[in-house]
């Protein structure tokens, strides 16, 4: 089904030819009506004041002549059948205005009788000349104003299209930005032809101002975003280093396994951090990927967090799901929903099910208030129930790339019964071969 155009343009057109289908409407019927006006009122309002005078001269002369002339016609016929001789279709003819057959015309016909003396007047009205004068003194006149009318509309719908135009052509740049590519964002505000000091002149001028502190703060933050994920590379590897002795040192101690684990943590985070900066600058590398190897890997790198909780985690498949889309993502994406499952599961499980079209999470934790989950998606917030500590960017982070590479996240949650979050794929990123 097309879609319906709304635009500015398009509805002064609606108007424009709104406004002259009205104009003929009236016209027409305006026409119409002076012609019934003419033949109903004046016409017939002429023939009887004609037949007055004429019988007021047959009382004072018989003899006088019937009307004639080039539009009237008279004719009497007495109680002896003249002077004059009717046609034969005007003998059953009432008083009063007919329309009848008449030399291959149908002119209107009053007719008048008298009783004293017995008499009767036929008045024969020929309208053709009235109309060819209403048509010379009125309909062109009228055609003329319709024509003036019709000139001024065009003009101006075509003035106002003129003004709109440069509104329309800016409306088109900011549809078309790719606001997906910071790059390419700014609006090309330099083709758009407007007059100086208009108000369109000053609206390009204002966005133009805008866009530029908008790409200036965005590029500022992913320049913080790199800059502090790469100075914070460097004491994450002197921690590891020394790590690594420590536990050659004090092999199996719980609180080395505990540093390692957040350090680890950190180091993801960092990589989740550089990806987010790397992906809005430029796209990535999409991979074809089999996604169940993919979180089978993952369950089994995290199984030993889920071992010091003591919580069972488990990998389902329900279908085969391959999908092209990069393979770090996608890694990201899973690790953060399974790790904060675990996290926030005291006991119990935390099943991983992969889908046709869908990778869901799903936990026996303590639940989310519906009211909290808007909020636990924003950086930095975190749930009651998570005593592991965290950084409260896990569930953001997620949905930032979501968004990013038009997933569908949808989280639900009910206090005392867990946590289900559920990640769906576009069909067309989904792929049958190999």
């Amino acid at each position: 089904m097309p879609k319906r155009r709304t635009g500015v343009q398009h509805r002064l057109t609606r108007v424009y030819l709104m406004q002259v289908v009205l104009i003929s409407l009236a016209t027409v019927l305006g026409v119409m009506a002076t012609a019934k006006i003419i033949e109903h009122v004046l016409v017939k309002q002429a023939l009887k004041l004609e037949a007055e005078h004429f019988w007021s001269l047959y009382d004072a002369d018989p003899n006088v002549p019937r009307p004639n002339t080039r539009h009237l016609l008279g004719l009497l016929v007495d109680a002896d059948g003249g002077p004059d001789t009717v046609p034969q279709n005007f003998e059953p003819l009432t008083p009063g205005y007919h329309r009848v057959d008449l030399n291959d015309d149908r002119p209107l016909v009053y007719v008048e009788y008298r009783t004293n003396p017995e008499a009767r007047l036929y008045l024969i009205f020929d309208e053709r000349r009235v109309s060819a004068l209403a048509l010379v003194f009125g309909v062109l006149p009228l055609t003329g104003v319709l024509l003036v009318i019709y000139l001024m509309s065009f003009l101006s719908w075509r003035k106002s299209r003129q003004l709109m135009s440069p509104l329309v052509q800016l409306a088109e740049v900011l549809r078309g930005a790719p606001i997906t590519d910071p790059r390419a964002a700014r609006p090309a505000f330099d083709e758009i032809e407007a007059e100086a000091d208009s108000e369109v002149a000053v609206l390009v001028a204002a966005l133009e101002a805008y866009a530029d502190r908008l790409l200036d703060f965005v590029e500022r933050e992913r320049q913080f975003t790199r800059d502090a994920s790469h100075e914070l590379r460097t004491p994450l590897a002197v921690i590891q280093a020394n790590l690594a002795l420590l536990a050659a040192r004090f092999p199996e101690t719980p609180s080395v396994q505990r540093i390692e684990d957040t350090v680890e943590d950190m180091e993801s985070l960092i990589a989740t951090l550089l990806l987010l900066a790397r992906s809005e600058h430029r796209d990535l590398p999409e991979d074809r990927l089999i996604v169940n190897d993919l979180v089978l890997n993952l369950v089994e790198r995290l199984q030993p967090l889920a071992d010091n909780k003591r919580v069972e985690l488990v990998c389902e498949q329900r279908a085969m799901l391959k999908l092209t889309a990069p393979e770090q993502v996608v890694s990201i994406v899973v690790t953060n929903l399974v790790r904060n499952a675990i996290n926030y599961t005291n006991s119990g499980s935390v099943q991983v099910i992969v889908g046709r079209h869908e990778v869901l999470v799903r936990d026996t934790g303590p639940g989310i208030n519906p009211e909290d989950l808007e909020r636990l998606l924003q950086p930095f917030e975190r749930g009651a129930g998570n005593k592991e500590g965290g950084h409260g960017l896990g569930l953001a982070i997620v949905q930032r790339l979501c968004e990013r590479f038009r997933w569908k996240l949808d989280v639900a949650s009910e206090l005392g019964h867990g946590t289900q979050v559920r990640i769906t794929f576009p069909a067309w990123q989904t792929w049958t071969r190999f």
